[in-house]
């Protein structure tokens, strides 16, 4: 069974690799001063996870910035209570092919939209939620995951036992500093997240 997997996550990998060269991507570094959308990827796998994320997109709504997100659920049906979830989009195992590529519409939606910052919130990697995150057009790419290859322009490393709370917390708190003048007079309220 592991050779099964180790086969499979060896072809995607390629897989990705091919599709990512094919992107025309316009690399640019933004914060939270100069962005005007932001795209968030993540594994939800419970309501709890998000709720999290919800309260994280109205951060960005505050600052006028829009946001939408995509979770992927690991099962083969998306719980119905999911669905009531605004601006956020689900797939599920049923939405993938046999290398956990996601072949659905909305993917390709998200993942073909420019946003000005793409945060992927996983501490793992997972593979569908890779694809998204490698071949997404989004011009500066921000992420947690540091593995080999990985897709981000911008790596932030905490302690995964702290959570995603901290995670997200720490997130903002770089990208209101990153090239940003204003810095220094004061920094982003991270209490709501």
């Amino acid at each position: 069974m592991k050779a099964i997997k180790d086969y499979i996550y060896h072809k995607s990998l390629k897989a990705i690799e091919k599709q990512v060269k094919t992107i025309n991507r316009n690399k640019m570094v933004y914060n939270l001063t100069t962005a005007r959308s932001v795209g968030i990827v993540f594994f939800a796998n419970n309501l709890n996870q998000i709720e999290l994320v919800s309260d994280f997109m109205d951060y960005f709504k505050e600052k006028t910035i829009g946001v939408k997100a995509i979770g992927f659920y690991p099962q083969k049906e998306i719980p119905a209570n999911f669905l009531n979830t605004k601006q956020i989009d689900f797939f599920c195992k049923r939405d993938l092919n046999w290398y956990q590529k996601p072949i659905t519409p909305i993917v390709d939606v998200f993942a073909s939209t420019e946003y000005d910052i793409l945060i992927d919130l996983n501490f793992e990697e997972f593979l569908p939620l890779r694809w998204i995150s490698s071949i997404s057009r989004a011009k500066f790419k921000v992420g947690a995951s540091n593995y080999f290859q990985n897709p981000f322009d911008l790596i932030v490393s905490v302690d995964k036992s702290k959570g995603q709370t901290y995670l997200m917390e720490q997130i903002l708190k770089i990208l209101f500093q990153l090239n940003n003048r204003f810095a220094e007079e004061k920094e982003p309220n991270t209490e709501t997240v």
